[in-house]
């Protein structure tokens, strides 16, 4: 074998090496949809089997911020991963300290209303699963949204 031809394999094998090690399954999604735009974003946290927000051993992205401009009044869909649906899930407007009922279909529709806001033309929104087997309904994952009025 050339230097060449094991300098090329041992490179082609580290990177496999890095790219498997990288390698994580993706959380679910959340989609919003308004005025015919669409932002998806996985999740900020997401707990799997076995796992728990409590225990501080979940799946973080805490950066995560998804935007979409929406005008004042306009429907906005929240469509959600089935897995999500599976399990339960609802709906945080977190600048009022509102939330849904815990849904089960992974399509769920409102209407924005950027009145009586902390900050003028934003809702700050959380979408969040549940474990409904789990006696208390615990957390299981949050996606992180900000609707900004057009």
């Amino acid at each position: 074998m050339t230097a060449r031809r094991k300098a090329l394999t041992v490179a082609g094998s580290s990177f496999a090496l890095v790219a498997l090690a990288g390698c994580q399954k993706p959380t679910p999604a959340v989609t919003l949809v308004a005025d015919g735009e669409r932002v998806r974003s996985e999740s900020t946290v997401w707990c799997r089997d076995g796992q728990s927000i409590a225990a501080r051993n979940c799946v973080t992205h805490t950066s995560r911020l998804t935007v979409l401009r929406v005008k004042q009044g306009a429907q906005v869909g929240v469509d959600v991963d089935r897995t999500l649906a599976t399990h339960g899930w609802y709906l945080v407007d977190t600048d009022v300290s509102q939330r849904s009922a815990v849904q089960n279909e992974h399509y769920f529709t409102f209407n924005a209303d950027f009145a009586n806001r902390k900050t003028p033309g934003v809702i700050n929104l959380d979408v969040r699963s549940v474990d409904r087997v789990a006696e208390n309904a615990t957390v299981t994952g949050s996606w992180r949204f900000q609707l900004v009025q057009k």
